[in-house]
């Protein structure tokens, strides 16, 4: 009898150790398919991230641009008390 118990022990363990073993399968494939989607939104992150990168590097060099602009106008401006430039009337 004691023959009986062991081996019904046993087959027992055998059980919860395929039970173990295909749960633990299944948690990997989760795991690998979380790993492919995630990576995958990290691509598409990465490639709005680039194309955005490169409209705010332009955006950017437009407003150096225009500030120049702004800047070597107001430097052209003539100051209070200045005298007016020659081909100007003033009434």
């Amino acid at each position: 009898m004691a023959g009986d118990d062991e081996e019904g022990t046993l087959e027992r363990r055998v059980r919860q150790l395929e039970r173990d073993h295909h749960l633990t399968r299944w948690y990997t494939g989760r795991v690998d398919r979380d790993l492919a989607e995630i990576a995958a939104t990290q691509g598409e992150h990465t490639q709005t991230l680039t194309s955005h990168t490169g409209r705010f590097d332009s955006v950017d060099a437009q407003l150096r641009s225009l500030t120049q602009m702004v800047g070597e106008v107001l430097r052209r401006l003539p100051g209070p008390g200045d005298t007016p430039a020659e081909g100007s009337s003033q009434e």
